[in-house]
């Protein structure tokens, strides 16, 4: 069984580009609280990104170009697999956060060990898509959710930081 982290990309890895796509890599833009929190966890967990980028299919992003980033992801920070939805909300699909099946999927190929195991996100749905499985979900601040917007959610996260480079999961 593998310890693993869980990762949306888009205001976890990335800073966020608020009612935007990152559409090029200018655009992309490492979040520092990332880079440190990844120097850190780097020799105890695997890494896997799990995200939602329906720019793909709204023709407003490029799958070379996602892929390319992906791989920049997967050479530069060691990322071990990027597992991606590419539809709009309104295609209804099964991979689609707060749907699993990209978690399940990489679960599985992994061998995760959920009770060691986390996935830190930025959105309600990325909690959903967590809980669903088992995992300790941990909000970051960093991105489209902010603490007043925990209030009003059903379910709550395990955790909340407000920057990924105060948080250390070392046990």
């Amino acid at each position: 069984m593998v310890k693993t982290i869980f990762l949306d990309r888009d205001g976890v890895i990335n800073k966020y580009l608020n009612q935007d796509y990152v559409k090029c890599f200018e655009e992309f833009v490492v979040e520092s609280g990332f880079l440190e929190f990844w120097k850190l966890h780097k020799k105890h967990y695997k890494f896997i990104v799990i995200t939602n980028q329906a720019g793909i299919n709204k023709g407003i992003v490029s799958l070379s170009f996602f892929i390319d980033l992906s791989m920049f992801l997967i050479r530069e920070f060691l990322i071990d697999a990027v597992y991606f939805c590419p539809h709009r909300e309104e295609e209804n699909c099964r991979c689609r956060k707060p749907k699993n099946l990209l978690l399940k999927k990489a679960i599985e190929r992994f061998s995760v060990d959920i009770e060691n195991s986390y996935f830190i996100g930025d959105s309600y749905t990325d909690l959903e898509c967590a809980q669903s499985v088992g995992l300790s979900f941990i909000l970051v601040l960093t991105g489209k959710s902010k603490l007043e917007d925990v209030n009003k959610w059903e379910k709550k996260p395990y955790k909340i930081v407000e920057n990924l480079s105060r948080l250390s999961l070392i046990k």
